[in-house]
């Protein structure tokens, strides 16, 4: 009886261990940032010394630059104005763009005119997933041919956006999309239903044809690229919206369904997959029942916060949680290319701003670094799965 009573006691304690080690997921920004000393943290290299973070930087001035005087943003529990933002920004190019001052001496002055915050991270361990994400270019057409088939559609009229904001404050999520049935809201049409039951087609809303579907994916994916036309002409090709449903990834799916090993894993292999196995396509791309949709531009690619993407210094991080257009840093490890491909993996710590968004970028562990456009951005976008750390900084008062 004794020695029953023990192994129950013994199981309730590991079972109060674990709910003691378990930690709510982080929703709120006043619980992703933590303000850390700079001996505790990172320290303020950059390992493209300040190339074109200045261009960057002057990119999220321009958005700070049309909001409201009274916005404001949270850096964890701390609440700033939105001048706050700006004068942070401002000392930091005083600084890198002060020809008197060395490579050593701006990072010197930034670690002394600078307050930094670090992200907790996944589980509160302050460990970060980098990922990355290019620009790329799609073979397209203004009409459908036997060849140009795949359409690319912009955002359905009849789509419909709820902020749930409006009703209080207990739901999961703050907007909804969907469409009206008889008077009721229901939930917007799945990839599927897009692609395979025409649920959208016909109804003038096709803006572009493509070659291949798996292209028009990975621009979902990717959030915007470039649409080369045939003709001399290369317009860009940017996110207007999806449909609501939650993204699901196909490589996720890949794996668990033993197709595709998970240390095997990149952008490149789940292309090769599907290239191989063409009866399988659309099968697999329907397991994702978000859907993005676009709108075509003359402009550069641009970032959720509509300013054009820096590439190697731009970065996209949970809007929800962290402040948009701020200042950050990044440490983790980029990968070396020679003749094509991946020779190594070294680390790295760089000054970047926080421009952007996506659809799979959720939480406080998550950050992905835009890598611009040609062949080895796709390559480093592609295997990039990198551990890290993610900081922001915001100047002394």
């Amino acid at each position: 009886m004794v020695e029953r009573m023990k192994k129950g006691i013994l199981a309730l304690f590991v079972l109060l261990s674990l709910f003691a080690c378990a930690r709510l997921p982080v929703t709120k920004p006043e619980d992703a940032l933590e303000q850390v000393s700079w001996w505790r943290g990172v320290k303020p290299r950059d390992d493209l010394e300040f190339k074109d973070i200045a261009s960057a930087v002057r990119q999220s001035l321009e958005y700070y630059k049309k909001l409201p005087p009274e916005t404001r943003f949270s850096l964890g529990p701390d609440r700033v104005a939105v001048l706050d933002m700006v004068v942070t920004l401002q000392n930091f190019l005083l600084i890198i763009e002060n020809s008197s001052l060395t490579y050593d001496q701006k990072v010197k002055q930034i670690k002394k005119d600078f307050v930094l915050y670090r992200s907790v991270g996944s589980n509160n361990s302050g460990r970060v997933l980098f990922t990355g994400y290019y620009e790329p270019v799609l073979t397209c057409r203004l009409n459908a041919d036997d060849v140009y088939k795949y359409p690319l559609y912009k955002r359905p009229e009849d789509i419909i956006e709820i902020d749930l904001t409006l009703f209080g404050n207990g739901f999961p999520k703050n907007k909804i999309f969907g469409r009206l049935d008889n008077k009721k809201v229901i939930p917007y049409y799945t990839r599927e239903e897009i692609n395979h039951r025409q649920a959208i087609a016909n109804k003038g809303m096709e803006i572009l044809w493509c070659k291949e579907p798996v292209d028009i994916y990975f621009l979902q994916i990717q959030g915007s690229g470039k649409a080369d036309l045939g003709d001399g002409n290369i317009i860009s090709v940017l996110y207007d919206g999806q449909n609501g449903r939650p993204y699901r990834s196909i490589g996720k799916y890949l794996i668990d369904t033993g197709a595709l090993p998970k240390d095997k894993m990149s952008m490149q292999a789940i292309r090769d997959y599907l290239r191989e196995h063409p009866d399988q396509l659309f099968e697999i791309l329907n397991q994702n029942p978000s859907y993005v949709f676009f709108r075509v531009d003359t402009g550069p690619s641009l970032g959720s916060i509509g300013v054009p993407l820096t590439p190697g210094r731009s970065v996209a991080t949970d809007g929800k949680l962290f402040p948009k257009g701020a200042l950050g840093i990044i440490r983790t490890e980029r990968p070396v290319i020679e003749n094509g491909a991946i020779k190594e993996w070294m680390p790295f710590t760089r000054f970047v701003v926080n421009q952007d968004t996506g659809g799979a970028i959720k939480g406080p562990g998550r950050v992905d670094l835009f890598w611009g456009q040609g062949p080895e951005a796709e390559i480093a976008a592609g295997y990039m799965q990198q551990e890290g750390e993610l900081y922001f900084l915001m100047r002394k008062k």
